[in-house]
């Protein structure tokens, strides 16, 4: 009997043994388990932050992609538009200088013509005037080739010559002025209103004969 109680007794201590070792292998198990769940929870944050990240980047692609192709779009617009200036300034400095090749001829063709006209009035006995200019906004008349003296004679604003109105002294600035007498190789000083000296053509008017007009070179 005793022995069995013995025998028993040992049982029973193996079985405790057994218990607690179990326990603990339990214990340890759950242990590994709650290092397991948490380990797997940051897994599954890391790989949500590395998702964003992904998309974040994605994203910026994107981005540097649109704004790439605006940017080759701005430069080609910018280089059609500099081509296009280039084109105009080319076409306005070709304007340029046919409009300068213009004035050129037209003024030598009046050059030419009031020369013709007063070679033609000194041929025909007829009254030769002459403009000059002088101080600022004055010019002087000159009379030569014809009569002794014209008793009176009219100076005129041609419409288009800038001339904005004629003076002798100090009255008011008028379309007409009219001198005399005018002896044949003198000269008087008039004011014209005008800032353009290159453009001041005169009309002179001295009766009998027909008017003729006069550029001031």
């Amino acid at each position: 009997m005793i022995a069995l109680a013995v025998i028993a007794a040992v049982v029973a201590m193996c079985a405790v043994a057994v218990s607690l070792w179990q326990a603990r292998e339990a214990k340890n198990a759950q242990e590994a388990a709650r290092a397991a769940h948490e380990a797997a929870a940051r897994a599954q944050e890391e790989a949500g932050a590395a998702r964003r990240a992904v998309e974040q980047a994605t994203s910026s692609a994107l981005q540097s992609k649109t704004a790439a192709e605006e940017a080759r779009k701005g430069a080609e617009e910018a280089r059609k538009a500099a081509a296009q200036a280039e084109e105009a300034a080319t076409a306005s400095r070709m304007l340029a200088d046919e409009a300068q090749l213009t004035a050129a001829q037209a003024t030598a063709q009046v050059n030419e013509l009031t020369e013709v006209l007063a070679a033609e009035r000194s041929r025909r006995g007829m009254p030769t005037f002459a403009i000059t200019p002088g101080a600022p906004d004055e010019f002087r008349l000159s009379y030569f080739g014809g009569p002794a003296v014209i008793e009176q004679l009219t100076v005129s604003v041609v419409p288009g010559s800038r001339v904005l109105g004629l003076s002798q002294r100090d009255e008011p600035p008028a379309e007409h002025l009219d001198v005399g007498p005018l002896y044949n190789g003198s000269a008087i000083t008039f004011r014209a209103a005008t800032g353009q000296r290159a453009s001041a053509v005169f009309q002179i008017r001295a009766e009998p004969w027909e008017p003729v007009v006069v550029r001031a070179d």
